[in-house]
């Protein structure tokens, strides 16, 4: 695996743990670009893929405001816990190893192996 492929795999990582738990985040060797999978509604997967991981953020939020809009009880006013949540810092951090708070990057909460939307996605072949 090209060192690059090493700092991808890390970025998403980080993105991974930064994401709610119906996201699934992944770094494509194949395509070299950045996926993720929002399978909170399994009739209905939206995916994302990007360049780079800031940019991925970006259109996950987007997912997640545009889902937040189409809930039921979108008349409701917006909650501090989501407006937070819609507003957290950018999750990756400028070069391998550091986290956006200082140190090492922590381990991802939920791998790709163990995060409860991945577990809907077809096994790699």
């Amino acid at each position: 695996m090209k060192r690059s492929d090493v700092d991808a795999t890390r970025a998403a990582q980080q993105v991974q743990w930064y994401a709610p738990p119906t996201w699934c985040v992944l770094w494509s060797p194949r395509f070299r670009r950045f996926e993720a999978w929002e399978c909170s509604d399994p009739d209905r997967c939206r995916i994302v893929h990007a360049k780079t991981a800031s940019e991925l953020w970006d259109q996950m939020q987007n997912v997640d405001l545009d889902l937040w809009r189409t809930r039921p009880g979108a008349d409701q006013p917006l909650t501090p816990r989501m407006a937070g949540r819609l507003g957290l810092p950018l999750p990756v951090a400028p070069g391998p190893g550091h986290s956006p708070r200082g140190g090492q990057v922590p381990e991802p909460r939920l791998s790709p192996e163990r995060s409860p939307a991945c577990s809907r996605l077809p096994a790699p072949r």
